[in-house]
């Protein structure tokens, strides 16, 4: 579709909704780089994310606007197209990934720096990767990068599992198997942490006695007494705890750089995201454990049999405002399949509460104007509705680093190399009661 093709009408709504769009993306830059007075990095406040939420629902608003215009006059709309023209406007001629020939001329993956570092290249060098009779020697300086493994050993010998990456006229590397996505860990607000434990006060009571006060008209008695209120918290101590995990292959493997990059981004590190999903949500706080949202003394609620799970969702947010906390619930966390059953429900015409799934639906839409999250790490009939950002934090004392060597039992005199991945993090949950646990009634989904 070509801006020719287009009515007047339609280019200046298209237009309004690319400036709302950039509007928005100045302004979220900006709240990036806001510091304190130390100079350290600080979140974004409520008011702030409001603010833009506000501008990113004005600028949707727009689009809709402009796509329904251009629907009218005949035009066919491409999601893709629409993308890239908002993109490009709102970052000056910045390219969307799928417009780039490859994410790594821009930034390096954890891979890419490994297999570029002066560490990698000396070994490559050296001939100790492709000769079995030369000297094996521990590089002279390892390279610091910034589930449960498997028991196979990886190695390229035949009938082994890396047999296969080793064929001559295969395509390089590794395609990564579909996993699912990670994003509990986002929901979260972000900070470094600077010590091995975080000690915190977490907010446990909020009881407010403020009324109305008359002037007081003698010297002794009651008139003109003030009432007292109280918050109660309660003193906390969250230990950073170390995700980590390695693997073993052959220095023949390695000498493989193509492997080694897709080993390291596609496997390595998405096993420790895995585990970073399941502690942040159910740990136990059992050292070493992180204590997850469900260890907290969170709010519950239970839906009866025969009870409405869309009311309850609604009940939960009014829990979270009117709570010791009072926050703002903004996301709802479910289960994959809860979350299908909730796009499911039809009216008793029979149709989809959620709207058209043919026409105007869209998969993962907003319940009771909360962001909804799917994770398997929720059981089933289980639903997590709070103020997320507000109510925690993940602090990251280590990022995901990787370390090699061959300094492991008698794997030097075996040309075995041991890949290291390896995080170290802590959660602070500050107010608990801004979370509520849910539980569904299945009943509801017709089970």
């Amino acid at each position: 579709m070509t801006t020719e093709t287009l009515s007047k009408e339609a280019i200046t709504l298209r237009e309004q909704a690319a400036a709302k769009f950039k509007e928005a993306k100045e302004y979220s830059d900006s709240l990036a780089g806001k510091k304190s007075d130390t100079g350290e990095p600080i979140d974004a406040s409520e008011a702030d994310l409001q603010k833009f939420d506000g501008l990113m629902t004005e600028a949707r608003g727009l689009d809709g606007q402009f796509r329904a215009k251009a629907k009218a006059e005949g035009q066919v709309i491409d999601l893709r197209e629409g993308m890239d023209f908002y993109y490009g406007k709102a970052t000056g001629g910045g390219r969307l990934p799928w417009q780039q020939v490859s994410m790594r001329e821009i930034a390096p993956t954890i891979g890419q720096e490994f297999i570029a570092s002066e560490e990698y290249k000396e070994l490559t060098d050296s001939g100790r990767l492709v000769s079995e009779k030369m000297q094996y020697g521990q590089l002279s300086k390892p390279k610091v990068l910034g589930g449960k493994a498997a028991g196979d050993l990886i190695q390229s010998e035949s009938g082994g599992p890396g047999a296969a990456l080793v064929t001559p006229q295969y395509i390089p590397g590794i395609l990564p198997l579909p996993q699912r996505p990670l994003t509990v860990r986002e929901l979260f607000s972000q900070a470094p942490a600077s010590s091995d434990s975080i000690s915190y006060a977490a907010q446990s009571a909020f009881d407010s006695a403020a009324a109305m006060v008359e002037q007081a008209t003698a010297v002794t008695g009651e008139t003109g007494r003030k009432p007292q209120s109280s918050i109660a918290w309660e003193r906390r101590t969250g230990v950073i705890e170390t995700l980590a995990t390695y693997m073993a292959a052959t220095r023949q493997q390695l000498a493989d750089a193509g492997q080694v990059a897709s080993l390291i981004d596609n496997q390595g590190r998405l096993m420790l995201q895995l585990l970073e999903e399941e502690q942040l949500i159910n740990g136990n706080g059992t050292t070493p454990n992180l204590s997850g949202i469900l260890d907290q003394t969170i709010q519950t609620l239970v839906v009866a049999a025969g009870g409405n799970n869309l009311d309850a969702i609604r009940t939960a947010k009014r829990l979270v405002k009117t709570g010791a906390a009072r926050a703002n619930a903004d996301v709802v966390l479910l289960n994959p399949y809860d979350s299908e059953q909730f796009d499911l429900l039809k009216d008793t015409n029979g149709l989809y509460r959620g709207g058209n799934p043919i026409g105007n639906f869209t998969f993962d839409q907003p319940i009771w104007g909360l962001r909804r999250v799917e994770s398997e790490e929720v059981a089933i009939g289980q639903a997590i509705v709070g103020a997320f950002r507000f109510g925690a934090t993940v602090y990251e004392r280590q990022g995901i680093t990787v370390y090699t060597t061959d300094s492991h039992s008698d794997w030097f005199t075996r040309n075995l190399i041991c890949i290291l991945f390896e995080e170290r993090l802590g959660f602070a949950v500050w107010f608990p009661l801004a979370f509520v646990e849910l539980t569904l009634d299945l009943t509801d989904w017709g089970t």
